[in-house]
């Protein structure tokens, strides 16, 4: 009997040590575990996309978009991963293949890259950022006429503790000056959403601590970089 106790203890005891280790799984992991139910979603949109169509890539800022809007007069194909960091998404959008060329492709990135815990603001985690960024834009500039790439958008007050504010605007710079260099096209459509340079948003704007309340409204804001594509 204290045998068979000795045993039950033993396994709550790797029970629990089994469910803390996998909260403690890193966010890429579980990222590519709910990127491995999306991508065929994404895949099969792209494969039936028409000529024409606008691709939305990145993070949950772009998946959050509502694929029934239209962009330009048309369509939308939503490849938003939510979670995914810029490294992340790079090795995620090396999967897809495109048959039908894109009008043009915004992404949303960087949300996920201001977590404190990541120092975003060191030089070897921003160069990382750079080169996930530069896999991304140069896989998409092969499926597309035109590339956008969107600044960070605006945190909340609440999340200054987990998230670094000061890297929104930092990293927005390193996207306007990686555009420069790699002939894609940089926008900022958060601008009227800042509460000037602090990184952070004004009241009312979002939906949460990192969502925008009005995706439609950052759409709008975008489409001159977008709709000046030719057909």
């Amino acid at each position: 009997m204290r045998a068979l106790r000795l045993g039950l203890a033993g396994l709550a005891i790797l029970g629990i040590g089994f469910a803390i280790g996998w909260i403690e799984k890193p966010q890429r992991l579980n990222t590519q575990l709910y990127a491995t139910d999306r991508l065929p979603s994404v895949q099969a949109h792209l494969d039936d996309a028409p000529q024409g169509y606008i691709f939305l890539a990145g993070d949950s800022q772009a998946e959050l978009q509502s694929p029934a809007q239209r962009v330009c007069g048309m369509e939308i194909v939503n490849g938003g991963i939510s979670g995914a960091s810029a490294a992340v998404y790079a090795d995620l959008v090396a999967k897809l293949s495109v048959k039908t060329r894109a009008r043009a492709v915004v992404v949303f990135i960087g949300t996920n890259d201001l977590l404190r815990k990541k120092e975003p603001l060191s030089d070897k985690t921003a160069l990382r950022f750079d080169e996930a960024v530069e896999r991304i834009v140069k896989r998409l500039q092969a499926g597309s006429d035109r590339v956008v790439v969107a600044a960070v958008p605006p945190i909340s007050r609440s999340v200054e503790k987990r998230f670094e504010p000061a890297a929104v605007a930092a990293y927005s710079a390193r996207i306007e000056a990686l555009c420069r260099r790699l002939s894609c096209a940089y926008a900022d459509p958060f601008a009227d959403l800042r509460d000037g340079d602090t990184g952070f948003a004004l009241p009312g704007v979002l939906r949460d601590d990192l969502h925008i309340a009005d995706y439609r409204r950052v759409m709008r804001a975008l489409e001159p970089a977008l709709c000046a594509v030719s057909p």
